[in-house]
């Protein structure tokens, strides 16, 4: 395997990637790090790592302690690298294993997600397996990620998760149904004419019907309309 190695936010922080094949993070990566507002020294566990740009970021920043969940064992190996070389051994915790076959142990205060949005056999598939996983749900569906929240969040903890705007409805009705009630929503748009592309999800373990929708962030557009969006990429969070 060859790999990629990029800088992100600090020059301290180095992300490993797949040069070829593979899943690559984007926007939406970073967008949910700093969705998730984690507390100094809370447990997060940031599902379906991958190249570890959300655990990195939320170590970081935030100064949470971080267990980075990986089942695919090249996109593993990036993880490894990342932590290795931004030094960030002592904030996060890797585990290679699938979260369908992980017993109930460790109670997290907060659980991060960026799952694969489309159901297999819908939309453009990529040329290898690696990126396909990524992307879509084979090895994991929602109903896997909130099963395994339910089961692992301390009573009040919270599941933050970005999903495709478009098919948002079935997420929130799949946590609904499992005592995840959504307490919190910001949308991406590309711009202000456009609809919404992604959203940003946070699940309250235990919850009340009570839900806050933040100010929309985009892309493109004047300075003052992508201010919010352009600091994330700053790390004025």
């Amino acid at each position: 395997m060859e790999y990629t190695y990029d800088t992100m936010i600090f020059d301290d922080l180095k992300i490993c990637q797949l040069k070829e094949g593979g899943f690559r993070f984007g926007c939406d990566s970073l967008i949910l790090a700093y969705f998730t507002k984690a507390k100094q020294k809370s447990l997060i566990a940031d599902v379906g790592s991958g190249s570890g740009i959300i655990a990195s970021l939320i170590a970081k920043i935030y100064k949470s302690n971080v267990e980075a969940i990986e089942l695919q064992k090249e996109m593993y190996e990036c993880l490894l690298q990342t932590i290795k070389l931004s030094n960030l051994e002592d904030k996060i915790k890797l585990i290679n294993a699938d979260i369908r076959k992980i017993p109930k142990s460790t109670l997290y205060d907060g659980i991060v997600c960026n799952p694969p949005y489309r159901k297999e056999g819908t939309g453009k598939t990529a040329k290898d397996n690696i990126a396909n996983i990524a992307r879509f749900s084979i090895t994991m569906t929602m109903e896997d990620l909130v099963l395994f929240a339910k089961r692992n969040l301390k009573h009040g903890g919270r599941l933050y998760f970005s999903y495709d705007a478009d098919m948002l409805s079935e997420a929130l009705y799949i946590c609904k149904s499992n005592n995840l009630e959504p307490k919190r929503l910001m949308f991406l748009h590309k711009d202000i004419k456009s609809k919404a592309k992604l959203a940003f999800v946070e699940c309250m373990l235990g919850g009340k019907s009570e839900i806050i929708i933040e100010p929309p962030l985009f892309q493109q557009g004047e300075n003052e309309i992508t201010l919010p969006y352009n600091n994330i990429f700053k790390g004025l969070w």
